[in-house]
């Protein structure tokens, strides 16, 4: 390489060193308009406390302590936790659907594990891409998807997928000033690769720099940490950024030990954050464009522990929201009777990939990289 591509790369050296955080891969695009937002409950979400089977009397013998016996009756004598009465409008008004007894065979009850494999959508663990990289045409042009207060791109990891993960957008603009604005064709083909990541980087920041300038919206927003991040990616939305996807964490769900009130405020963080967020979709006129999937590693054991908490499990329950989702509760609800259990835990009867399926097919209008197994869940 000449001196002059040498210095060109010696620019992106203050970014490495800087914003260990920000995470980059390579470029796709989507179906305009329709954009995803991916709630990851991070910990292990206890499904069985979040839409109860509030009838079912092996839920209240597994857990004297632990059952929630003032839950909110939906539907198939099944209830939701009553701390997430924010979002209960959006269940009536048909907003709403819930998905039943979510995971894989054979599952996983690492941390680490168990989220790549929801993250890539492969069981066997033997994919280092994202699931949605499977899933969004290609294109060199525009940031497919932002990951906000997570070092982890997830589920836009690979090189198919051109995804930001920050810490926030001030941050982030802040750190990429110090890269060189520059555009040079250098003959060495790793190099090139190189800078081209600092021309994506660049154009990311200059898209973030005219939204994060723009208008915010009136909604008042929780001032938690989760419901900050909602707030600038209802920011991001209303201000045109061209990104399909979206994801945020809401951190706390590994309930070992004390979990009522932990999960009862947990609970009522994602509630009001969610309420916020659809009450500003529809203020803005995006509510029709909108998808909200939540995910978790894996549910909770159905018996609580000698701790007042519960312990890894296998499969739980998730919901969507949306001004297009088909409200409803969809998929079989777990036996909970002991003998229909695997070693404590509940038996998946929905894979993971029907979700991803949906997404791609009936929201985006793409094909099913999964079509050969999994068919769409009609909650879209």
């Amino acid at each position: 390489m000449n001196r002059r591509d040498f210095l060109q790369y010696s620019s992106l050296i203050p970014l490495a060193g800087m914003a260990p955080e920000m995470l980059f891969a390579a470029g796709k695009n989507h179906r305009p308009g329709q954009i995803v937002l991916l709630v990851e409950l991070k910990g292990g979400n206890d499904g069985l406390n979040t839409l109860i089977p509030f009838r079912d009397d092996d839920y209240h013998r597994a857990r004297p302590k632990l059952s929630v016996k003032n839950g909110i009756p939906l539907k198939n004598d099944m209830a939701m936790n009553p701390y997430l009465k924010e979002i209960l409008p959006l269940w009536k008004e048909g907003h709403m659907a819930w998905i039943q007894g979510v995971g894989y065979d054979k599952p996983s009850r690492s941390h680490f594990h168990s989220i790549d494999i929801w993250e890539s959508a492969s069981p066997d663990n033997n994919d280092s891409q994202g699931w949605l990289t499977k899933v969004l045409p290609a294109s060199p042009h525009q940031v497919n998807g932002i990951v906000l207060g997570d070092n982890n791109l997830g589920p836009m990891g690979g090189k198919g997928c051109s995804a930001v993960a920050m810490e926030d957008p001030a941050t982030f603009l802040r750190q990429t000033k110090y890269l060189n604005k520059q555009h040079y064709k250098p003959r060495n083909s790793s190099l090139a690769h190189m800078l081209s990541v600092q021309d994506q980087i660049n154009a990311a920041a200059s898209e973030l720099g005219r939204v994060y300038r723009g208008r915010k919206s009136p909604v008042r927003f929780p001032t938690s940490r989760f419901g900050r991040k909602l707030a600038l990616v209802t920011q991001m939305i209303i201000n045109g950024m061209n990104t399909p996807v979206y994801k945020v964490t809401l951190e706390g769900f590994d309930t070992h030990a004390s979990q009522v009130d932990q999960h009862n405020n947990l609970m009522h963080h994602l509630g009001g954050g969610l309420k916020a967020f659809t009450d500003a979709m529809k203020r803005a006129g995006m509510w029709n464009n909108i998808l909200v999937m939540t995910y978790s590693e894996f549910g909770r054991r159905v018996a609580e522990n000698k701790s007042a908490g519960t312990d890894h499990g296998s499969a739980a329950p998730h919901f969507v929201l949306g001004g297009r989702v088909r409200g409803s509760i969809y998929g079989k609800q777990p036996s909970l009777k002991p003998d229909d259990l695997y070693d404590g835990d509940l038996v998946y009867t929905t894979d993971f990939r029907a979700l991803y399926a949906t997404v791609a097919q009936r929201w985006w209008r793409r094909p099913n990289p999964w079509a050969a197994q999994f068919r769409p869940i009609p909650f879209v």
